[in-house]
C-alpha cells in the first residue's frame, strides 16, 4: 500500500475509489490509456484510491508514476488461472476486496469507479452507500457476438457461447451501478437494446487524445527501412470485419500500386498480442510489400509509426481501439483516409479534416495524388492541409480535458433516469 498526498483544495468528503482489472497506464493498450486519463483527471478532483490487479514485471516501471496520482493503491497479482475461467468471473480478488472494504470503513469515499463489466458485476459486495459507476468503454458482447457470426463451425458455437456470458456480466453490472458509460454512442444504443432493465443508466463519455503527447513537433526515430513511403494502418486487425478490412486494403488497393512502384509498402499495426500470429493474418504476411507489427502484449508506443507514415488508412471496421489510432494520427497532424463507412463509423472522422474515397480506385487515385512522384504536387499540398485540419479539430473538440469536464459533477450525484450526456458524439 502506498499513501500521498491529495492536491490541496479538494473537500475533505470528495474521495472516489477506482477498482481496475489492470494497471491504467499511460503507455498501456487503448482500453488501460483511457483509464489511465481518467484517472489522471480525476484525481485533480477527488482524492482517488486505486485497486487493481498488476504484474510488477510488467507494469513495475509504472507503478510510481501511478501512485503519485493516489492517495491510497492497492496492487494485487493478477489471478493464476485460465482465461476462460477469467472471463467468467464475477467476484472481486478477495484480497482486493478486503482492502476496498477497510478503505471504505475509515475513509469517506463517496463514489466508485469500476473500470470495465467484470469490476462492473463486483460492486455489489461494497457498501450501498457509494454512489457507483462503471466505465465498460466498448460492448464486448457485441463484438464477440459480430464476430462469431462470420465464423465456421465450432467457432461460431464458442464465439455465441462467450457473447452470451459477456452480456450476463454487463447486465450485472449494468444492475449494480448507477452510470453504464461507453466511448461510443453506437455502444450506448447496443447496452439499451440487450439490457433494458439498465437502459436509463447509460451514457456517452467518449475518449480523448493527449495532444502534447502526440504532437508533430516531437521528434521521433523512424521505425521504417531507408526509402520506403508507407501506407499505415493502425488498429485491430484481428476478428472478422477487421481482418477483411485488413485483406481488402492489401489486395483492392495496395497491390496494383505496388505492382508500380516498389518504394511503396503497407504497415498493419496491432499493439495486441502475437498480432503477426494470428491465422487470418498469415497470407498478408506473405505479400510483397506488406510488413505487420504486433506488441506481443508489451507497451507499445504508436507515435514513430505515425510520424514517419506518408498516410494513415482509417480501417473500414471501427471500435474503441481504431478510434484511438486515428485520434492519435489526427494529434500528430497526419493526414488520414477513410471509407465513406469509415467517416460514419469513427465520430473523430468527418469531413474536412479527414480524405474519403468511395471504394478501391477511389483509394488508389487518392494515394497516388498524395504521393505522387515527388510528394510536392497538388494532392500532397491538399494531405498537408487535411492534417493540419485534424490537429485543430483534435485541440478543439478532443482533448482528453475537454472530454471529461462533466465527470465530477456527475459523479457527485445520484442517478436519474433523465441525465444528460457527458459530451456530445462529437
Amino acid at each position: 500500500m502506498s499513501v500521498r498526498f491529495a492536491p490541496a483544495g479538494i473537500p475533505a468528503g470528495a474521495e472516489l475509489l477506482v477498482l481496475a482489472p489492470c494497471l491504467p497506464r499511460p503507455d498501456g493498450d487503448p482500453v488501460s490509456l483511457r483509464w489511465y486519463h481518467l484517472l489522471h483527471f480525476l484525481a485533480r478532483h477527488f482524492r482517488v484510491h486505486l485497486g487493481c490487479s498488476a504484474d510488477p514485471l510488467r507494469d513495475g516501471a509504472q507503478f510510481s508514476r501511478v501512485r503519485a496520482l493516489c492517495h491510497e493503491t492497492r496492487f494485487v497479482a493478477p489471478p493464476g488461472i485460465g482465461r476462460r475461467m477469467r472471463l467468467g468471473a464475477m467476484r472481486m480478488d478477495p484480497a482486493l476486496q478486503a482492502w476496498s472494504m477497510r478503505l471504505c470503513a475509515r475513509r469517506p469515499v463517496g463514489a466508485v469507479l469500476a473500470c470495465g463489466a467484470r469490476m462492473g458485476a463486483c460492486l455489489a459486495v461494497l457498501p450501498p452507500r457509494l454512489v457507483p459507476m462503471v466505465d465498460f468503454v466498448e460492448l464486448e458482447s457485441d463484438r464477440e457476438r459480430r464476430r462469431g457470426a462470420v465464423r465456421s463451425w465450432p467457432g461460431a458455437v464458442l464465439g455465441r457461447r462467450l457473447a452470451q456470458r459477456l452480456l450476463a456480466i454487463e447486465r450485472g453490472a449494468g444492475a449494480a451501478c448507477d452510470h453504464a458509460l461507453f466511448a461510443a454512442a453506437a455502444d450506448v444504443a447496443r447496452f439499451r437494446l440487450f439490457a433494458p432493465e439498465s437502459a436509463h443508466k447509460a451514457q456517452q463519455l467518449p475518449s480523448g487524445v493527449d495532444p502534447e503527447h502526440n504532437s508533430p513537433h516531437i521528434l521521433q526515430r523512424s521505425p521504417y527501412r531507408p526509402g520506403e513511403r508507407v501506407l499505415l494502418l493502425a488498429g485491430p486487425l484481428q476478428g472478422g470485419a477487421a481482418a477483411d478490412a485488413a485483406h481488402w486494403l492489401a489486395g483492392e488497393v495496395f497491390a496494383p500500386l505496388r505492382a508500380g512502384d516498389s518504394s511503396l509498402f503497407l504497415y498493419l499495426v496491432d499493439a495486441s498480442a502475437h498480432a503477426r500470429r494470428h491465422p487470418s493474418l498469415g497470407a498478408l504476411a506473405r505479400q510483397a510489400g506488406v510488413t505487420i507489427v504486433g506488441g506481443h502484449g508489451e507497451p507499445f508506443d504508436l507515435r514513430p509509426w505515425l510520424a514517419h507514415a506518408a498516410l494513415v488508412l482509417a480501417p473500414p471496421a471501427g471500435g474503441h481501439a481504431a478510434g484511438m489510432a486515428v485520434l492519435a494520427a489526427m494529434a500528430m497532424q497526419k493526414p488520414v483516409l477513410g471509407l465513406p463507412r469509415s467517416l460514419s463509423g469513427l465520430a473523430c472522422l468527418r469531413l474536412p479534416e479527414a480524405l474519403a474515397a468511395a471504394d478501391a480506385p477511389g483509394y488508389q487515385a487518392r494515394i497516388a495524388a498524395i504521393l505522387g512522384e515527388s510528394g510536392t504536387g497538388d494532392g500532397a499540398a491538399e494531405a498537408n492541409a487535411v492534417g493540419r485540419a485534424a490537429r485543430a479539430r483534435v485541440l478543439r473538440e478532443h482533448d482528453w480535458n475537454l472530454r471529461l469536464a462533466g465527470l465530477p459533477a456527475l459523479l457527485a450525484t445520484s442517478c436519474s433516469s433523465d441525465a444528460q450526456p457527458l459530451a456530445s458524439a462529437g
